[in-house]
């Protein structure tokens, strides 16, 4: 009978941890369910993100080609503003600009 008390008791060990196993397994599987639900919760985000990126650049592009005409009228403006001002200058002479009175003088 020793024998069987033994042999129950090692089972009974055997069985206690075949259950406490068990139990690590199944918190281990529902950790990676866990996990693959934080994945895809994380991939849905990155998709609306990139939607969202795909949105802003194709509202951006038409204001890019805007500034880019921005640019050039700006380096037209420049160019046209150097004329007029050597312009200016020669037809001031070298005397520089009139005088009030010299304008006047002029005007009648």
């Amino acid at each position: 009978m020793k024998v069987d008390s033994n042999l129950l008791e090692v089972l009974e060990r055997m069985e206690s941890r075949l259950d406490r196993i068990e139990d690590k397994v199944d918190s281990i599987k529902a950790g990676h369910r866990k996990s693959l639900e934080w994945i895809g919760t994380l991939s849905e985000h990155i998709r609306s993100l990139d939607e969202f990126r795909e949105e802003v650049r194709a509202s951006f592009e038409p204001l890019c080609g805007k500034l880019d005409h921005i640019d050039e009228v700006v380096r037209i403006l420049r160019h046209a503003t150097v004329d007029i001002s050597r312009r200016v200058e020669a037809v001031e002479g070298p005397e520089g600009p009139p005088k009030d009175g010299e304008l006047r003088a002029r005007a009648l």
